[in-house]
């Protein structure tokens, strides 16, 4: 996995150069970005399971999720070569590993049962896993802001 903290500063330096419609996109995708490229992973990881899902998945992705991965994929050749490679495995996904994280993040449990339906089961359980300790994390990081 890409540490949050090497993506964020990634994402600064990349941030300017990014065209101007994508630039305001991002300052909303920046909380659930690590989640989405987390998820992203898994599916490119299980991407021979999935194999026959991956056409009705893009589908079901919203234009401005489409629009957001395509301004991260134009700007993996600025980053260092090695996060570069591994942003680019998941990059197919991102995507509907944006669409999944914005929903988790919003709290629809609704719409990500909706997105991980077609799914196979282990992928699904897998994901449940991932929004569930990102969930456990950011819960943890805002008690402890206010414990002190």
């Amino acid at each position: 996995m890409i540490s949050v903290g090497a993506l964020q500063i990634a994402l600064k330096a990349i941030i300017p150069r990014l065209p101007k419609g994508i630039q305001r996109l991002m300052p909303g995708l920046l909380p659930f970005l690590p989640l989405a490229f987390e998820i992203a992973k898994l599916l490119y990881k299980h991407r021979e399971k999935i194999r026959n899902v991956v056409g009705n998945l893009t589908k079901q992705t919203s234009y401005e999720a489409k629009k957001e991965a395509n301004g991260i994929a134009e700007t993996v050749r600025h980053l260092p070569k090695k996060m570069g490679r591994k942003l680019r495995r998941g990059l197919e996904y991102l995507p509907f590993a944006i669409e999944i994280a914005k929903a988790s993040h919003q709290k629809n449990a609704g719409k990500v049962r909706s997105l991980t339906t077609p799914l196979p089961s282990q992928v699904k359980k897998k994901i449940d896993r991932i929004l569930k300790r990102h969930h456990r994390r950011s819960r943890w990081n805002f008690l402890r802001k206010f414990r002190h």
